[in-house]
C-alpha cells in the first residue's frame, strides 16, 4: 500500500510579500514499494503556495552521501483562488542499504526579483539490497553436513551487495567529478582572471555546442567559474554546493547583486547538469556573457582591495 506523508511549515526566510499567514505546505507521496540499493525510484511532491509566486528545487543545494538526485518532472501546476498546487517527480538512487534519513530539500519561490526558500522535512527510508535471501518455510529440516550450516548464501549476498554499492559509488563520483582541469604548469605565470578568459574562449570557439554536447558545455562552463574562485580566493568552490559558494563570495565583500547573479549562474548550470535541462542559445549566450561580468567583477573587487593593502601597509611603513 502505498504510505503518503504529509507536513506544513512556514517559507524560510520570508520576504515581505509572503509575510503574516501565507504558507508554503508540502505532500510527499513515497514510492509504493520500498527501494532497493542502486535502482531508481520516484518521490513525488506536492507544493501548495501563494498564486502569484513561481517555485522550482534547489538542485546545487542538494548534497548527500546516500541518496543521489537523478531527473526532476514538473508534473501538473493547479490553481486555487490565491493558491496553486505544483506537483513534481523526483527521480531518486540509494547507495546504502538500511534505513537512512532522506535529507530536506530546499525549494525557491519567486515572484519578480523577490527570492526566498522552503524546505521540505527529512524523512526515513529503507533501502532493501539489489538480491533478497529466499526464507526456508516450515520447521522441519533435514540434517545436512555441519559446512553447510554456514549461511553461504547470505555471505554471498552480502559481499555481492557490498561490490555494486562501491561501483556505483565510484561511478557515481567519478560522474560528479566530470572533466577536472589538469593542474597548472609551474611555468604558467597567467593571473587567475587570464586563465579563465583563456579557457572561456576555447569553450565558445569549440564545436562542443553544434555536436549537441549541451550538457558537457555547461559542465565546462561551470568548471571554468569554479577553478577561478579557487585561484582567485582560495574558495574550494568544486567541492561546494551553490549555498556554500555564495556564502563564501559575501565574506569577500561582494554586493548582493553580483552574489544573485553567481547563485543564478550555478543554478542554472547544475540543472542542466543533473536535472536534463535543455537551454537555447540565448541562454547559452547570457550565461557566458554572466560569466564574462562575474570575472572582471571580481577580478577588480581583487585588485582594488590589494591596492588598499598596499596603500595601508605603506602608511605604516611612514609612521614608522
Amino acid at each position: 500500500m502505498t504510505r503518503v506523508v504529509k507536513f506544513t511549515l512556514l517559507a524560510a526566510l520570508l520576504l515581505p510579500a509572503l509575510a503574516g499567514a501565507q504558507t508554503v505546505s508540502f505532500k510527499l507521496t513515497p514510492p509504493a514499494a520500498r527501494p532497493k540499493l542502486a535502482e531508481p525510484f520516484t518521490l513525488r511532491f506536492e507544493l501548495t503556495l501563494p498564486a502569484d509566486y513561481s517555485v522550482k528545487p534547489d538542485t546545487s543545494a542538494f548534497s548527500n552521501d546516500v541518496f543521489e538526485l537523478l531527473k526532476i518532472k514538473k508534473i501538473s501546476s493547479k490553481p486555487a483562488g490565491t493558491l496553486k498546487t505544483e506537483t513534481f517527480d523526483l527521480d531518486i538512487s540509494a547507495f546504502n542499504i538500511g534505513v537512512s534519513t532522506f535529507p530536506e530539500i530546499s525549494w525557491l519561490l519567486t515572484k519578480g526579483t523577490e527570492l526566498t526558500e522552503a524546505k521540505s522535512v527529512p524523512f526515513a527510508l529503507e533501502i532493501l539490497p539489489v538480491f533478497e535471501a529466499k526464507q526456508v518455510q516450515g520447521d522441519i529440516r533435514d540434517i545436512h553436513p555441519i559446512f553447510k550450516f554456514i549461511p553461504w548464501l547470505w555471505l554471498l549476498t552480502g559481499l555481492l551487495a557490498a561490490a555494486l554499492a562501491a561501483w556505483f559509488i565510484h561511478q557515481r563520483n567519478k560522474a560528479r567529478s566530470g572533466m577536472a582541469a589538469s593542474d597548472p604548469e609551474a611555468s604558467d605565470l597567467r593571473s587567475p582572471y587570464q586563465k579563465a578568459a583563456d579557457a572561456l574562449a576555447e569553450l565558445s570557439a569549440s564545436d562542443i555546442w553544434e555536436h549537441g554536447l549541451i550538457k558537457e558545455f555547461y559542465s565546462r562552463l561551470s568548471d571554468i567559474f569554479r577553478n577561478y574562485l579557487d585561484a582567485q580566493f582560495g574558495i574550494k568552490a568544486e567541492l561546494m554546493t551553490t549555498n556554500d559558494i555564495t556564502r563564501e563570495l559575501r565574506r569577500t565583500g561582494a554586493d548582493i547583486k553580483t552574489v544573485i547573479t553567481t547563485r543564478e549562474l550555478l543554478e542554472n548550470t547544475d540543472l542542466v547538469k543533473f536535472a536534463k535541462f535543455k537551454p537555447g542559445e540565448k541562454e547559452r549566450d547570457a550565461a557566458v556573457l554572466s560569466l564574462k561580468d562575474l570575472l572582471v567583477f571580481f577580478t577588480q573587487q581583487e585588485e582594488n582591495r590589494r591596492a588598499l593593502e598596499r596603500q595601508a601597509a605603506g602608511g605604516e611603513a611612514a609612521k614608522q
